[in-house]
């Protein structure tokens, strides 16, 4: 009886861990999206400001939106010019200022190709001049693994490519901090492509969750930086309504993120660089 009892209590401890392992990074995520939206309740004695209204109060007249990644950066699969030129018509129409837009993303780029392409001087001229950069990357990093050398391999190297992809991102935050410090950055949530019908559903939440995790991590330690919650806006209930190919947005899709990206800017607390 006594060994039945240790055995029940030893799976239910495996259960409870296995649990653990999945739903913390969904977990964490929301913490730190809890921690970054303003409490209006609170906000006079707190004197804390939104994005927008830091925009709006700005003396500056005119915003450089520079836009750095991959397809999705790019625009790929829309015909309106993706999210970033939806967002800016968003801003300039909340906030009565001029946003210029420069789209430096490059199809199939992943978190390494974007550290190389900060080294090219022309990129790093465009990053000083930025008051709000874009960033989609990360999605080609363990899918371009897949493509090469399929599945197996891309499991089999999962811990690697997320502790490279941890460090690139990083590293990306690094470079254009050296050349700008005060520009507002803007990191997309990875988003699935996957129906919650299917069997692979559970596998490529726990790999976003985990991907999304570093992006909120990192962006915390490079001031004044958000994380639009692009999975919330691109449900895979509906994915036939947004999707335009197997990965890339159609203009809903597009609408959706800039919708997002808006109300992020709406409610989340502006910080300084420190």
């Amino acid at each position: 009886m006594k060994k039945r009892y240790l055995i029940s209590l030893l799976l239910l401890l495996m259960v409870i861990g296995t649990a653990g392992w999945y739903y913390y990074p969904q977990y964490k995520i929301n913490q730190i999206k809890k921690e970054s939206v303003i409490d209006k309740r609170s906000n006079e004695k707190s004197k804390q400001i939104t994005y927008l209204d830091y925009i709006k109060n700005s003396p500056e007249s005119t915003y450089n939106h520079l836009v750095l990644g991959d397809s999705v950066a790019q625009g790929r699969g829309s015909e309106e010019g993706g999210f970033a030129k939806k967002v800016n018509e968003n801003l300039q129409n909340l906030t009565g200022k001029t946003f210029i837009l420069e789209n430096q993303g490059v199809s199939g780029a992943t978190s390494q190709g974007l550290v190389n392409q900060l080294e090219i001087r022309a990129v790093q001229e465009s990053l000083k001049k930025a008051d709000i950069i874009s960033i989609n990357i990360g999605g080609n990093d363990i899918v371009q693994i897949a493509k090469e050398e399929g599945p197996l391999k891309a499991i089999q190297s999962y811990d690697e490519v997320k502790t490279d992809y941890q460090q690139n991102l990083n590293d990306i935050f690094e470079t254009i901090r050296t050349h700008n410090p005060d520009a507002i950055l803007v990191l997309n949530e990875l988003y699935n492509v996957v129906h919650s019908e299917q069997k692979y559903y559970p596998a490529t939440e726990k790999l976003l969750n985990d991907w999304n995790l570093i992006a909120y991590e990192t962006a915390l330690s490079y001031k004044p930086a958000l994380v639009v919650p692009v999975s919330e806006a691109l449900q895979t209930e509906d994915i036939d309504k947004w999707l335009y190919d197997s990965i890339h947005p159609n203009d809903e899709g597009y609408t959706r993120i800039a919708d997002k990206t808006i109300t992020t800017f709406q409610n989340q607390s502006y910080k300084e660089a420190q």
